[in-house]
């Protein structure tokens, strides 16, 4: 067909849709692995732009109905009013947070944006776009004539690049993965200034890219409405005594992508306070929901010096919790001054982390000590479509944190990079693990090894929880 002699206005668009009569129980019939959630989205959405004033037939009919919608927007003459209420099914930034372990429904939530800019033979594309009260998130394309070397993919550019409402940024994070040589896809996480408005303008200007300098400019909206409303706000009062200073939990935000604890603090030492001087060591947070399931960290930011305000994102909860707990816990070599002139202090940078390791050697299962945090049971190893997969079991005081520290190294030492970092594969069994690795040969040596986190101090006595009532 000659896309350019084929044209519909808007009105004949539904004039036809409208003359295809289809049978909404068909939806019902879409692939399993389709979320429950994407199939009334798609419903809601088609019976939003088309008038339902028919009566149920034949199922050759919806075929027609979906094969004609197709057709438009693959000719791409689908008018903007019909296309945005089509949802993504592949979505970048749900592809990415399945693999690194932060599930969450960003398929049924993110805005198709599908912009492309070239230049210098590199194409950008901002594939996707969704947005809440404090943070925008990205899905992108770099696509390169030339190989993508690791060390030309940095996060500045983009973050320097984006406006939102016309202001910098506050802070950010990204992660991605290789298609192959030449293409890379991302998805990053914006702070930006609180907004009023309901939707959020977006410019983006890009004037170096992988190493290269040329112009890749975007301008779009993204809409705050859908996760905001399908969002539960809980405001709170909660206060946690560190060491060093005083935390005050403000609200946390259920989200059906995260989890957000927002909290402002102030140092117990007034000369951090009153003269803005950097002091103290920094925290991390572990949180359990109310069935003690320990939810997979996201991100982390703190802003200011002296008085600070801060937030921490987790994955999605199962459900509304009662309560969450919140643990602290420190890194005790972050507080080591790490000062390049002072001789003495140079022994911190390549301290080793006590560890624990035993040899593949076949039998299963096993036991792998963590001191004082618990322990992890391997339980057994297969070789799967290609692949050798470890099942592994955490026990102790934080399951989750324990079984991110999990390491298979080679005979030389060297740590075997891992295929997926989604270790937790059955809700239904939180505290069991499985991680995937390329095929190995076990006669060659291999090792598992895991932290004895003497490094980490857990501060079990400054524990709180946060009753989530509405």
């Amino acid at each position: 067909m000659d896309n350019k002699s084929f044209y519909l206005e808007e009105k004949d668009i539904y004039k036809l849709l409208n003359e295809v009569k289809f049978d909404q129980s068909e939806f019902d019939q879409m692939d399993d692995e389709m979320p429950e959630i994407l199939k009334k989205k798609i419903k809601k959405n088609l019976n939003k732009e088309i008038n339902r004033s028919y009566i149920k037939v034949a199922k050759g009919s919806s075929i027609a109905a979906a094969i004609l919608l197709v057709i438009l927007i693959g000719v791409g003459i689908a008018s903007p009013a019909l296309a945005k209420n089509i949802p993504i099914i592949n979505s970048i930034t749900q592809m990415l947070n399945d693999k690194f372990g932060a599930h969450g429904e960003y398929t049924s939530y993110s805005q198709l944006v599908d912009k492309s800019v070239t230049d210098h033979g590199i194409m950008v594309t901002i594939n996707e776009a969704m947005a809440d009260d404090t943070k925008i998130i990205l899905g992108y394309t770099f696509k390169s004539d030339s190989k993508i070397e690791n060390k030309d993919l940095r996060l500045g550019d983009l973050f320097e690049a984006t406006k939102v409402n016309g202001s910098n940024l506050r802070g950010g994070g990204a992660r991605g993965e290789f298609i192959d040589d030449f293409t890379y896809v991302g998805s990053c996480e914006f702070k930006y200034n609180a907004s009023s408005f309901n939707k959020l303008k977006v410019d983006i200007k890009v004037k170096e890219i992988l190493g290269v300098g040329g112009n890749w400019d975007f301008a779009f909206t993204v809409s705050k409405d859908e996760l905001i409303k399908n969002s539960t706000v809980i405001n709170t009062n909660v206060k946690v005594d560190l060491p060093d200073r005083v935390i005050t939990i403000e609200k946390v935000v259920l989200s059906p992508i995260d989890t957000t604890i927002f909290y402002n603090g102030v140092y117990k030492d007034q000369d951090i306070n009153q003269k803005g001087l950097f002091g103290g060591p920094n925290y991390s947070w572990i949180v359990f929901d109310d069935q003690g399931v320990e939810l997979a960290p996201k991100s982390a930011s703190q802003q200011g010096i002296g008085p600070f305000t801060g937030s921490m994102q987790f994955e999605q909860t199962n459900g509304m919790p009662h309560y969450l707990t919140v643990i602290p816990y420190v890194d005790i070599l972050s507080n080591v001054s790490l000062d390049p002139n002072d001789q003495e202090t140079q022994v911190a940078k390549i301290t080793k982390i006590p560890s624990e390791s035993r040899v593949l050697d076949g039998k299963f299962p096993f036991e792998l000590s963590q001191g004082k945090m618990g322990k992890l049971i391997i339980k057994d190893i297969v070789t799967e479509n290609g692949e050798t997969v470890i099942r592994y079991t955490s026990e102790g005081k934080a399951p989750y944190h324990q079984g991110r520290s999990f390491y298979i190294k080679d005979a030389s030492g060297e740590t075997v990079v891992a295929k997926n970092y989604n270790i937790r594969r059955d809700a239904a069994y939180p505290n069991e693990f499985t991680k995937v690795y390329p095929l190995l040969d076990l006669s060659k040596g291999y090792y598992v090894s895991t932290s004895r986190f003497e490094n980490e101090e857990l501060l079990e006595d400054c524990k709180v929880t946060i009753e989530l009532k509405q």
